[in-house]
């Protein structure tokens, strides 16, 4: 079983490189030392319910989003339709 704390830092990362934040930013818009927030991403802390919330609402997701593992994403090209490589 995975901790929490290593699922809400690799949410943290994902979804502020989602949203095309940096680490500043982010800590600005939450009103927390852009140092926790590092250390948060790399996996150290324990944060509190307000920290974490802070933290969603400056990144304009929903709570529950910091839990979620991340989902790998499936390409399917189908013949024909992929570029086209010559050997």
């Amino acid at each position: 079983m995975t901790p929490p704390i290593d699922l809400i830092s690799a949410g943290l990362v994902r979804e502020r490189q989602r949203a095309g934040l940096s680490l500043t930013e982010v800590a600005r818009r939450a009103g927390i030392a852009k140092s926790t927030l590092s250390q948060l991403e790399a996996g150290n802390g324990n944060p509190s319910i307000e920290t974490l919330w802070s933290l969603c609402v400056a990144l304009n997701i929903p709570f529950a989003r910091l839990m979620e593992p991340e989902v790998k994403r499936l390409q399917v090209i189908r013949r024909g339709e992929g570029m086209m490589v010559s050997a």
